[in-house]
């Protein structure tokens, strides 16, 4: 399977060490530089609420862990080392009451439906496979390579080995090609398509309903991510963001960024982390409103990358600078941070 750049979302919960530098906010000019709009009537980006575009975010991030009430479902090793489906306890103040649910298993898109766990399985070639919420029942839903999974609105959508966008029942049955080209990033809201269509890599917003499409972006992007009415998504050298009927859109520069490994826009901020051109990594961020004013950055030796973000929690991926995961994290909304690995607190 194609995979594009490593545009996974995060949450930077602060910056520390903030330097000064510059960053240019750009109204898009039409020069070779500067990435253009197609327009078409009646192509509007839906709007979503602060918690509807956590959803999103957490999608985007390919979805490692997700949080129910006071449960938490990731992935996480076992007591050999292996990379397994888990789940915590996190009623209290350090996740507790650690399970393997599903051994040998790389999880991702994780969904919970009707008390069962939902999740794209790299170990099995990318499987879509359920169990329910204590590990048991173990089923093959869809044989794979499959990805980008989504159960919503008591549908399961996901992108078969061709990258086509199907939907089918959750069970499987009555499965439907939505997108018959090859596409990334498929997220529905309404009857509402955003995508990122593969030959070009492009993003689009078409209406199901009406069959028309808006090509929303004349260069690569990716990550499609709507913050309030305004849909945000990465591009070579920075940030991108358009207003809710698919124009006035604005491009956030970072001159010396190699590569965007993650971004998270949130309360008016941007947060970006890459690859300097000195090879560092490192910590951008910088408020909407005033850019250049607020611009900072810090260096940082390792990625923590977001897994899942809603109101009261956000999961991380703790990877030292070589590649290789050390730990997770797990915050919750006032701030405590508990480190965990293979069923063991660390901090």
């Amino acid at each position: 399977m194609k995979k594009l750049k490593p545009l996974i979302l995060a949450l930077c919960l602060s910056l520390s060490t903030a330097l000064s530098g510059c960053v240019e906010l750009l109204p898009l000019s039409g020069t070779e530089t500067t990435p253009k709009l197609h327009k078409v009537e009646n192509a509007v980006i839906p709007e979503l609420s602060e918690s509807e575009s956590l959803a999103m975010q957490s999608y985007m991030s390919g979805g490692r862990a997700i949080v129910s009430g006071q449960q938490l479902y990731c992935m996480d090793f076992d007591e050999n080392n292996k990379p397994a489906l888990c789940s915590y306890d996190i009623s209290t103040s350090n996740p507790s009451d650690f399970k393997v649910l599903v051994a040998n298993c790389v999880p991702e898109f994780l969904n919970l439906y009707s008390d069962r766990v939902y999740f794209v399985n790299r170990n099995t070639g990318g499987n879509i496979e359920s169990v329910d919420l204590e590990g048991g029942d173990r089923q093959t839903v869809k044989e794979g390579p499959c990805d980008f999974l989504r159960i919503h609105e008591n549908k399961m959508y996901y992108c078969d080995s061709a990258m086509r966008l199907c939907v089918s029942s959750p069970v499987g049955m009555g499965e439907e090609i939505i997108m018959i080209e090859a596409g990334f990033y498929p997220y529905i809201i309404g009857d509402k398509l955003i995508y990122q269509l593969s030959r070009n890599e492009h993003l689009y917003l078409k209406n199901l309903s009406t069959g028309i499409e808006n090509e929303l972006t004349m260069q690569p992007a990716y990550a499609p991510v709507i913050i309030g009415d305004r849909l945000y998504c990465t591009v070579e050298g920075g940030v991108l963001s358009m207003a809710a009927d698919g124009l006035n859109p604005l491009k956030y520069e970072l001159g010396e960024i190699q590569g965007i490994a993650e971004y998270f826009i949130r309360d008016g901020k941007i947060h970006v982390r890459g690859v300097s051109g000195g090879k560092e990594i490192r910590d951008w961020s910088f408020e909407t409103e005033k850019p250049k004013e607020s611009f900072s950055y810090n260096v940082t030796g390792s990625y923590s990358l977001c897994d899942y973000i809603d109101e009261n929690y956000a999961v991380y991926t703790n990877y030292e600078p070589g590649g290789r995961i050390k730990s997770f994290s797990l915050v919750s909304q006032n701030g405590r941070e508990s480190q965990f690995y293979s069923g063991k607190i660390l901090s």
